[in-house]
């Protein structure tokens, strides 16, 4: 959803990127370990407008929660890969390895539809407020050489 909401906003508002990415990066077995990253080009000067307006969506999604449409939305998008993924060899072989790491049970590899429909605004609401902490972030940028 933050995905979304950002290529939104940077791409399609502020016109300033053409690909934003958001994605958790976590070391297995670790469970509860690991670190959210957001990327996107940008021209050097207008990379702290954008990290700005990134902290900013972050804030509002911490606070208002994310709008009916882009949950529904993400969630659509959630059931058409999960659709994909059961035919697809290397997704089950990931899923039976995590399965085996984290000891849960194998029948949970079936429950992600049901999963994907529970989620509402609320809990992602509260997934920006638990693992989005805006007093602890860091900021890496890479500039050309002048």
């Amino acid at each position: 959803m933050l995905q979304t909401r950002l290529r939104d906003v940077l791409r399609e508002e502020l016109g300033q990127t053409y690909t934003v990415s958001v994605g958790l990066a976590q070391e297995l077995p670790q469970k509860g370990g690991g670190y959210m990253r957001v990327a996107f080009g940008a021209a050097p000067e207008n990379i702290q407008a954008m990290t700005d307006r990134v902290l900013t969506e972050v804030k509002r999604l911490q606070q208002e929660g994310p709008s009916s449409d882009l949950v529904e939305s993400a969630k659509e998008t959630a059931r058409r890969g999960y659709e994909t993924s059961l035919k697809e060899n290397g997704y089950w072989l990931r899923r039976l390895q995590t399965v085996q790491m984290f000891g849960t049970p194998i029948g949970e590899i079936i429950t992600r539809p049901s999963r994907i429909d529970a989620v509402t605004a609320a809990s992602v609401q509260e997934v920006f407020k638990t693992y989005f902490p805006l007093e602890r972030y860091t900021m890496v940028t890479l500039v050309p050489a002048p």
